[in-house]
């Protein structure tokens, strides 16, 4: 498989390892076990994400999990037997029990503690009556009902919420990871990731492949 990365974000990975520690990436079934009987919603995102729902198979990192941010509580006691960490704008800080989770992290980082690897990384994903909202701009909306699709037991991110997170992005993965995609998307997830794409990018070049195919 390919490794997009370059000299200088492998260097980072090895630097941000040798601090924080390493990364594990169990497959979406390995979550799927993990999470059996959870009381809490819970979407396959990211990556895998893109290889479960039909894309290429690719490098993973790590394995990005979609959960509510209402269900933090819920979430936390279920991991209460792991160390979770707060992740925001590329820090990290130990969820110590008893702490109150604060309103900046978007993400909980989950390992048993410090002598294993990472393995979950909780993307917290803000909602509003019933609707799940684009963390970067709440104009862009979908029920919680349709933002999941099953796939061999286990719930993945639709592929145009997959995507729009991804476009913020344009590394060469994720470039890689649209054009696998585009093809499989039924037409109201075209639409849907074009109208975001409106609010949020409207000059972003996937809004421009969109309209070569029209």
């Amino acid at each position: 498989m390919v490794d997009y990365r370059s000299d200088e974000e492998r260097e980072e990975e090895q630097r941000f390892q040798g601090l924080y520690g390493r990364w594990e990436a169990p497959s979406p079934a390995d979550v799927r076990a993990r999470l059996e009987g959870a009381p809490f919603r819970w979407w396959i995102a990211g990556g895998w994400a893109v290889e479960g729902l039909g894309g290429r198979r690719r490098r993973h990192d790590d394995t990005d999990v979609a959960v509510l941010r209402d269900d933090a509580d819920a979430v936390r006691e279920w991991f209460a037997d792991y160390h979770l960490w707060e992740a925001h704008s590329g820090t990290l800080r130990p969820l110590v029990p008893g702490d109150a989770l604060r309103e900046g992290p978007e993400q909980l980082w989950v390992r048993r503690d410090a002598t294993e690897p990472w393995v979950l990384d909780l993307v917290l994903t803000p909602t509003d009556d019933g609707d799940w909202l684009y963390k970067r701009d709440h104009r862009v909306r979908r029920p919680v009902s349709e933002i999941g699709v099953p796939v061999n037991g286990v719930n993945y991110l639709r592929p145009s919420i997959v995507l729009l997170y991804k476009a913020r992005l344009q590394r060469p993965k994720d470039e890689e990871d649209f054009r696998s995609l585009r093809p499989l998307m039924a037409e109201e997830d075209v639409a849907w990731l074009d109208d975001a794409l409106a609010l949020v990018a409207p000059e972003h070049p996937w809004r421009e492949a969109r309209g070569r195919e029209r």
